[in-house]
């Protein structure tokens, strides 16, 4: 897992409050242990501590405000259960929307499990592997080479070898491809072959033909060194070095084995004829520009996708029964935050045609995954349940939202009252975009070795206006651009949060300003009547949402262990962190949890908000 660690914002106290039920008697027993209750859903502590530990989190860091961090994340989880027990409860786990976001949570964690159980499991590394593989690494070889692109004619070759010296005073016609170099083999960098072959040669001796890295080498051994750099480590240290080099490898090498053996029966490509008008499309928008990146975003897909619209409905994949279209490829590309770069029609063609034959592959696998019923395993199914919540509350949410609306006379009501009240607070942001977290990670790597905030978003942000000015925004209502509207309001001038990911992309920001007074130039009534609108419509839809959590609350029950809870131990450090997926691929760790607590202080009406 890749994490990132997340600066703190300025401390928010929340004091523990039981509106709800606190109960001092012990949970049902289990292999879990149970700190709370929503409704008929269960929450452990496992999963408290991970959602805790494993997310960005504001105010962690001073130790008479954990306690309060807790709470506000405690309560936001019985929120989040609520919704998704009355998202169950009005069939929203039959909607298509669910159906395909669950769908693809399913098909990673079974093609992880799939991983785990076909590659991680059946590799073993022996003590005696590792010794001899400790004994190599105290040594670096010092090897001259004579590379070869053609087999025939290194074998040609080593056969005019018949002493030592031949490797050196033997001439090689003109007409032969080969280069001859020197080179230092260090254990764990070299090419497996070169490596196996090199560390069992004796000094002065010639190696036979090897094929490696493309080509063909002969090798000859001059000396050997010691390697400083595992010299110097802790013997403990070095050992699970050693072994973890050599898990890997061994995880390669039966990986192409299961490819193999897997994928022999079943059926995956691309349809050349539709990739190639894809790659013709791109190649004539990049132009004469071969550094520009064009990223797979929500936004930019519709654009790519008109563009196409005379064989939008043509196939470009097929994997196993499904055969995908183009415009399902696009989408494809959008969720997964693919980019590509700019060059000749050939070079877009390859980078496409690869990008498909992963995609085809990992579908495949997730298939043969399903296929095995490895959801069901109990890890895999313990994990998708906290997914399934997960995506439930999301469409409840939005299912509350969607029912609140706001007509003129509340806006012109809305607006007579602002006149009389502070203007709405106004952040100025310096604001990275990337389209994924695969291109997040290589931008704040970049930032880590010491590299400018505006210059790694001049060269990673998705965004075209952001490469131009270095990410500075205009000042913007917090209300607007949400989360970041909020949370930036919360924060001190100069701090920076992320990454997160909402459906525009992958963000990371700076605060650069805060001011309160109206923002130069809006001064139009058509301005003022449209953030009138957004501000009290997201108003209304939060007050709504919070009664009706409220009445859910009320409902269904909630409950705290308060004992059990008030024992967990939790790192004030908070984390972002995503799983490596075996097969290839990332996702988040444990779902995002937001931030929702207002519900307590409400008191649920009588009527139901909803039919």
């Amino acid at each position: 897992m890749i994490s990132y660690r997340i600066l703190h914002r300025s401390a928010f106290t929340f004091f523990l409050c039981f509106i709800g039920t606190v109960l001092h008697s012990q949970p049902p027993k289990s292999s879990d242990e149970y700190i709370a209750k929503a409704g008929k859903t269960f929450i452990s502590e496992d999963e408290f501590v991970r959602r805790f530990e494993l997310l960005p989190g504001f105010g962690r860091h001073r130790a008479n405000q954990l306690e309060g961090a807790k709470a506000e994340l405690l309560y936001s989880m019985i929120a989040e259960k609520l919704l998704a027990e009355e998202a169950s409860a009005r069939g929203l786990d039959k909607d298509s929307t669910f159906d395909r976001a669950f769908y693809e949570i399913r098909k990673m964690l079974s093609r992880d499990e799939l991983y785990r159980e076909e590659i991680s499991q059946k590799v073993h590394v022996t003590n005696e592997e590792v010794s001899k593989g400790i004994a190599r690494a105290l040594r670096q070889l010092l090897v001259s080479f004579i590379y070869f692109r053609k087999e025939e004619d290194a074998r040609f070759v080593r056969a005019q070898m018949k002493r030592s010296n031949d490797f050196e005073s033997l001439h090689i016609d003109s007409s032969f491809s080969v280069l001859r170099d020197t080179a230092t083999v260090i254990w764990g960098d070299a090419d497996p072959a070169i490596e196996r072959t090199t560390y069992s040669m004796k000094e002065n001796e010639i190696s036979e033909v090897v094929p490696a890295a493309g080509g063909y080498y002969i090798l000859k051994l001059k000396g050997v060194q010691r390697n400083n750099f595992y010299a110097s480590m802790q013997p403990n240290i070095l050992h699970d070095r050693v072994q973890e080099m050599i898990r890997l490898r061994k995880e390669k090498e039966r990986l192409e084995e299961f490819i193999k053996e897997v994928l022999s029966n079943k059926v995956g490509y691309s349809v050349a004829r539709t990739l190639s008008a894809l790659a013709d499309i791109f190649s004539t928008s990049c132009g004469e520009s071969n550094d520009t990146i064009i990223s797979f975003t929500p936004e930019i897909v519709p654009q790519i996708a008109l563009k196409c619209k005379p064989f939008l409905g043509d196939t470009l994949a097929v994997a196993g029964d499904s055969a995908w279209s183009l415009e399902n490829v696009l989408n494809r590309f959008s969720s997964k935050g693919f980019t590509l770069r700019c060059g000749k029609t050939a070079s877009i063609f390859h980078q496409l045609n690869i990008e498909m034959e992963v995609l085809v592959r990992q579908e495949l696998l997730s298939e043969e995954a399903l296929r095995r019923g490895l959801d069901h395993v109990p890890a895999i199914s313990k994990r998708l349940d906290l997914w399934r919540q997960y995506y439930l509350a999301l469409l409840m949410k939005d299912f509350v939202k969607r029912s609140v609306s706001v007509n003129d006379a509340e806006i012109y009501s809305y607006l007579e009252t602002k006149g009389k009240m502070p203007r709405v607070p106004r952040v100025q942001i310096r604001e990275l975009r990337t389209a994924g977290l695969d291109e997040m990670k290589l931008a704040l790597d970049q930032l880590e070795k010491g590299v400018s905030l505006d210059n790694v978003i001049r060269h990673w942000s998705i965004d075209s206006a952001a490469r131009m000015n270095g990410g500075i925004s205009d000042f913007f209502p917090i209300t607007e651009h949400q989360p970041i509207g909020e949370l930036a309001w919360e924060m001190e001038v100069g701090q920076r949060f992320g990454p997160f990911s909402i459906p525009e992309g992958t963000y990371y920001f700076e605060l650069l300003a805060k001011k309160t007074e109206t923002a130069p130039g809006d001064t139009s009534a058509t301005s003022e009547k449209q953030e009138a609108r957004a501000e009290l419509l997201r108003m209304k839809q939060k007050r709504t949402l919070d009664i009706y959590l409220s009445q859910a609350a009320e409902q269904r029950g909630y409950a705290i262990y308060e004992e059990k809870f008030r024992k967990i131990s939790v790192s004030p450090i908070p984390m972002m962190t995503f799983r490596k997926l075996g097969f290839g691929g990332r996702m988040f760790e444990v779902p995002f949890v937001e931030k929702q607590i207002d519900w307590l202080s409400v008191e649920p009406p009588g009527n139901k908000i909803l039919p």
